[in-house]
């Protein structure tokens, strides 16, 4: 009697010889996905992104997002894509997601809760890792099936509608939910070693995953989602840590850029609206700078400038501050303010390092 795995290679032979003739030749790492269909379901699904989300209307901002992206992108081996995408979206949840073919968003939540720029390029490689290592598109495959050979069809033609909802309910479904447990992990270790190569401290991504930590435990709010298929975010602290560990003896501030980072995100919108179709009226806020002067403590910061001693524990933690803590003078320090942000005059920045990330 046959052994079983050869009536399955019997069987499915000709499908898969049917295959081969009919995919172009730049069929790569997932099965039965060309590299154009991949590009296609990214750029279909950027569309409903941006309708969904809304793109945020700050210029400065996003081409200093995308300039920090792109630097990452040069430093890869293997590009996979031709171009890469990076994008604001006007929503106040705390996320980074990214979709097949070289799209990457980060939201205004999240960009609140970042520290440094070094903990956005270990973000931003973390997305890039997805996309590299094609976790949407195979996903995609395991999710919907052969369903995703008409992707391309399903995009371009208006009949194929109800094809291109099939596959595009299924990729919101992911960013959701995420990719897996080893997924997220391998994302994690190319956003680490990707902004390494590009000239940041490799312990970005583990201090942005302790200021959610302490955010989890204040709020609940979770990074992008932390479903079941997430790993735990204490078990990502200790793992990218230790690999940050083993690429560099330097302390963690060293070429973190977090002064530059903090005087381009002054003015941020802060807790508005969480998607385009997001109606609620909420009390206007921005993200603000302070520069902390001899003699301040969280609780007199608070004070001054919020008025509100109880703030202090707020203030530490969006600054990936332990509650113990206190501030150094000449420190810049991020405070929620309310109303409408009005700029002046610019912060001073200090010179932070000669190898400075272009």
């Amino acid at each position: 009697m046959p052994n079983i795995s050869i009536k399955i290679a019997i069987v499915f032979l000709p499908l898969l010889l049917l295959l081969v003739l009919i995919l172009p030749l730049d069929t790569y790492s997932v099965p039965f996905i060309s590299q154009e269909t991949e590009i296609a379901m990214g750029k279909g699904a950027d569309e409903q992104i941006s309708r969904q989300y809304g793109i945020y209307q700050n210029k400065e901002l996003q081409l200093y997002v995308n300039k920090i992206g792109q630097n990452l992108v040069s430093k890869l081996s293997d590009k996979v894509f031709p171009r890469y995408y990076f994008r604001i979206v006007d929503s106040s949840e705390i996320n980074a997601f990214a979709l097949p073919g070289g799209y990457v968003y980060v939201t205004l939540g999240l960009l609140a809760m970042v520290n440094s720029e070094a903990e956005l390029a270990g973000v931003l490689g973390h997305e890039i890792g997805h996309i590299i290592f094609h976790h949407g598109a195979k996903q995609m495959v395991r999710s919907i099936g052969a369903q995703i050979l008409a992707v391309g069809g399903a995009i371009a033609s208006p009949e194929n509608a109800g094809q291109w909802l099939t596959v595009s309910t299924a990729m919101f479904q992911q960013i959701n939910m995420g990719y897996g447990r080893e997924a997220e992990i391998e994302s994690d270790e190319q956003g680490i070693l990707n902004s390494k190569e590009a000239g940041y401290s490799p312990f970005g991504m583990s201090g942005f995953l302790k200021s959610l930590r302490r955010k989890e435990i204040m709020s609940g709010q979770s990074y992008h989602s932390f479903q079941a298929s997430h790993p735990d975010t204490r078990d990502r602290i200790v793992k990218a840590g230790l690999l940050a560990g083993r690429m560099s003896d330097e302390a963690e501030g060293v070429n973190s850029y977090r002064d530059r980072y903090l005087n381009q995100i002054r003015g941020l919108k802060y807790e508005g609206q969480k998607h385009g179709g997001d109606n609620k009226r909420r009390e206007p806020k921005y993200i603000d700078i302070y520069e902390v002067q001899k003699g301040d403590t969280f609780q007199s910061i608070a004070t001054k400038e919020m008025g509100d001693r109880r703030k202090d524990l707020d203030i530490s933690v969006m600054n990936g501050r332990k509650e113990s803590s206190q501030p150094k003078p000449g420190e810049l320090l991020k405070l929620v303010k309310k109303g409408k942000f009005k700029k002046n005059k610019s912060l001073h920045i200090k010179p932070e390092s000669a190898s400075d990330p272009k």
